[in-house]
């Protein structure tokens, strides 16, 4: 599968800048550097354009653009464009223990979705690194996507999402491993079909009594903090665990596994016990409205568009997003 990428343009207002380094430090790509004291990118053509820069510069000092190749931007500061070799990383294989953990949901692979044909993500390359997004269907569900892409050996973002069936109420189970040299953005949660605010009922047996206690072990773990994103808090349960967590000590890393892993079984337990609903009920169709809302703020707000966008296309993007989205 050939990709056509399109090419990044990366700003730095210079009167605003003040060197602090944030922007390069977090960066996942460690691809950003101070340049007499002003923030530069060594290699667009590695740039995710996910943004983190953009959203951790206190001086709003960023800005990043996309076009065409041969498109060019007045203004753009670019630093020196060069081959830049990442560090080899051992990905965690998170994905093969949860892979595992569903076997016995039984399911099959699909080959087709909402009748597109998604036969071109199954297994392809990005830059020779192996990637690949996955549909699945099961009894009681919606689908199961499960996808993991390596940009330029230098990040990997392996991702789970298992959608309820219409007939039935109980949560998505949703696991997002980020992997970089020096850390893990991570999301894991099970992000309810009902409201949780207007039916305490559903709280109390969904989330709080499945994970209020795993919950209660794993938020401590350094980096994990409230979801910058004003939609995904208003969306996910109280016990959403999201964060950028580092790789040292390891002690972290096996805590995430863990929780991912935990949260996978908690939702698991909830699925055996699942019974069909009446679709036609009121409680239903308020359930259908609001699986509904959770698709179209994913679709129109995922943070990861962006680098997908650029590496796969936006038709190839579109479809990928479509597999591993609620």
């Amino acid at each position: 599968m050939e990709q056509q990428r399109t090419e990044t343009f990366f700003l730095v207002d210079k009167e605003l800048c003040i060197g602090c380094g944030t922007c390069v430090t977090s960066c996942p790509m460690k691809i950003l550097i101070l340049e007499d004291d002003i923030c530069a990118i060594t290699d667009p053509s590695r740039c995710l354009e996910c943004r983190t820069c953009m959203r951790d510069c206190s001086e709003k000092a960023i800005d990043i653009q996309e076009g065409p190749p041969g498109d060019k931007v007045p203004g753009t500061r670019v630093g020196s464009i060069g081959d830049s070799e990442g560090p080899v990383i051992n990905f965690t294989p998170i994905l093969d223990t949860l892979q595992d953990l569903i076997r016995d949901l039984h399911p099959v692979q699909a080959f087709t979705y909402q009748e597109t044909d998604v036969r071109a993500l199954n297994d392809f390359k990005l830059e020779g690194e192996k990637c690949f997004t996955r549909l699945y269907q099961a009894p009681k569900l919606e689908k199961i996507g499960v996808s993991s892409v390596n940009f330029l050996g230098a990040m990997r973002t392996d991702v789970m999402v298992i959608t309820p069936g219409p007939e039935y109420d109980i949560p998505y189970y949703i696991m997002d491993w980020c992997e970089s040299e020096d850390h893990i953005f991570y999301i894991c949660d099970l992000m309810p079909s009902d409201d949780p605010g207007r039916n305490m009922d559903y709280l109390e047996h969904y989330l709080y009594e499945p994970l209020e206690d795993l919950y209660l072990e794993y938020n401590d773990i350094p980096g994990l903090s409230s979801s910058v994103f004003h939609w995904v808090r208003a969306i996910h349960s109280p016990y959403l665990l999201v964060g950028s967590v580092g790789k040292e000590p390891k002690e972290n890393v096996d805590r995430l596994f863990a929780c991912a892993v935990d949260y996978l079984k908690a939702w698991l337990n909830l699925y055996q016990k699942a019974q069909p609903q009446d679709i036609h009920s009121p409680r239903m169709q308020a359930i259908q409205e609001r699986r509904r809302s959770i698709r179209t703020l994913y679709t129109e707000n995922d943070p990861g568009a962006g680098a997908l966008d650029k590496f796969l296309g936006k038709d190839l993007a579109h479809l990928q997003l479509t597999i591993i989205e609620p």
